[in-house]
């Protein structure tokens, strides 16, 4: 399969030269490099590539490659993605192509980064080492991530196929409402729920079992390949997530579907899986108390380091010291968040107070924790600057001082897509604009009250669309009330609802 891979990326890079010297256009580039993980971005002479990161495990030696790769590549700017991703950016046709290459020897796959593809398998990053979690679902989500790439080129999908597993009542990765999710449960077996997805017209995913065996995992996934084959929309691209399948069959016809189609797998067989969980074996040594930012894991003296790179990205030099901080410490790897929360696993007590050091260049509260997309000035579809808006709020209410600590996490998207996942933010913004004086302006739609717990779904109420220069305005009013109240924005809701709407009324 390598030297396929390779074949195809110098087809790639051809392809991509074609581009640049406009001998082929966006739509067309567009629609060819995206099975590749790669996209032009905004003003047509630079390229991002997304690098798969299956179940969100960077390993010591996939961190360096990354390293390795910013330095000889002189990537300008890195961004952990809700996809559990990395991607570069600003890159020219020449370096894009190598970076694919030389990440093959590093068990990266940019194949299937993007397009109408399946992309990259997500899992819970606190699987194995999370308290008061189910069973650890890692080794199916690579298990998963595997055949998926195994079998990419088979299938001509209408669209791209999102697979999730989830093991925790955070729900980080969404598992009710995905394409395709896997919710580990107490009794060693998983429930899974089909054809959920955010973006334009979002849903719930439809339950199919609380019962399915773990070895069969491969079985649900090529029977979740098959119904969306045979019932998703190949002519109307804007139709053609699985979740539109709710719609064209009903939800009786949709599982009337899968599970015609899981029965055909079953009986064809060659699919059953025999998994053997990776045991951590590390002796630690015991924090006599928890520091912020600081997990402590279900083994013995054993602690996890979260941070939040602000926006989502990081610099070279910031990797590097992280690096260099854990390459020599036994056990030890990163995860990636789909909520870009990083995670760094298996530390000693004793190994704790560096990490936490060479990671306090971070979110410094749960405000500055907020999720957003890589924005407009980037990317080719969207319409306003997330990322730059996210990144001027927290500079801003850093010259408040302690205000944002009453402000609840925001999750932003500089377009209907989702990549920011605003629709189960508890404040969410949605890149928009807002016609003054019959002249539009930049703006953002506001919902609330979204929620992702495992049980507690819901997408947010949209309220209407604020200007993009008035969203701190609102934004520091809010938190002045909460301040002044002393509570939570959640209870704020519940306890004020129409008092917040008068003030959301001053703005939209």
């Amino acid at each position: 399969m390598q030297e396929e891979l390779k074949k195809e990326i110098e087809e790639f890079r051809l392809k991509a030269k074609s581009y640049i010297n406009k001998e082929i256009t966006l739509k067309e580039f567009k629609g060819y490099s995206g099975g590749f993980g790669s996209y032009g971005e905004r003003g047509g002479n630079s390229f991002m590539l997304r690098l798969r990161m299956n179940q969100g495990r960077l390993t010591k030696d996939k961190l360096k490659f990354v390293i390795d790769s910013a330095k000889n590549y002189k990537v300008k700017k890195m961004h952990f993605t809700t996809c559990e991703t990395i991607q570069f950016h600003n890159l020219d046709a020449d370096s894009t192509a190598d970076i694919m290459l030389k990440a093959l020897d590093h068990d990266i796959i940019c194949r299937g980064g993007g397009g109408d593809y399946p992309r990259n398998v997500m899992a819970n990053p606190l699987s194995d080492v999370e308290k008061d979690t189910s069973f650890d679902v890692l080794p199916y989500a690579k298990e998963c991530g595997k055949y998926l790439i195994k079998v990419m080129k088979e299938y001509k999908l209408p669209r791209k196929l999102k697979v999730v597993f989830e093991n925790s009542k955070e729900n980080i990765t969404h598992a009710t409402f995905r394409d395709l999710g896997f919710i580990a449960n107490k009794n060693n077996l998983f429930s899974v729920y089909i054809c959920g997805g955010l973006g334009q017209n979002p849903k719930m995913g439809v339950k199919i079992t609380d019962e399915a065996k773990p070895e069969e995992i491969l079985y649900y996934t090529k029977a979740m390949i098959l119904t969306f084959i045979e019932n998703g929309n190949y002519t109307n691209r804007a139709k053609a997530r699985t979740r539109y399948m709710q719609e064209t069959l009903g939800v009786e016809g949709l599982i009337n579907a899968y599970n015609k189609n899981l029965a055909k797998v079953k009986n064809e067989g060659n699919l059953s899986i025999n998994i053997e969980e990776e045991k951590i074996i590390k002796i630690g040594t015991k924090l006599n108390e928890l520091p912020e930012r600081v997990l402590e894991q279900k083994q013995e003296n054993l602690y996890t380091v979260k941070f939040h790179p602000l926006a989502g990205d990081i610099t070279l030099n910031e990797l590097e010291n992280i690096y260099e901080a854990i390459k020599d410490l036994d056990a030890v790897e990163v995860r990636i968040g789909a909520n870009q929360n990083i995670y760094i696993i298996n530390l000693s007590g004793n190994e704790v107070e560096n990490v936490l050091k060479v990671t306090d260049f971070g979110a410094k509260n749960i405000f500055e924790e907020s999720v957003t997309c890589v924005g407009a000035t980037i990317c080719q579809v969207g319409l306003r600057d997330s990322h730059s808006l996210l990144l001027d709020l927290i500079k801003q209410f850093r010259q408040e001082k302690d205000l944002a600590n009453y402000l609840p996490k925001i999750n932003i998207s500089g377009c209907p897509s989702s990549c920011g996942t605003q629709q189960i933010g508890q404040i969410g913004f949605q890149g928009s604009f807002k016609l003054v004086n019959k002249v539009p302006e930049s703006a953002f739609i506001l919902s609330v009250n979204g929620n992702e717990l495992l049980n507690n779904e819901v997408f947010g109420t949209v309220l209407g669309t604020i200007l993009q220069k008035d969203v701190f305005d609102f934004l520091f009013e809010l938190a002045n009330i909460l301040k002044e109240k002393n509570i939570t924005f959640k209870t704020y809701l519940t306890n004020s609802y129409a008092e917040f709407i008068n003030l959301v009324n001053k703005y939209i």
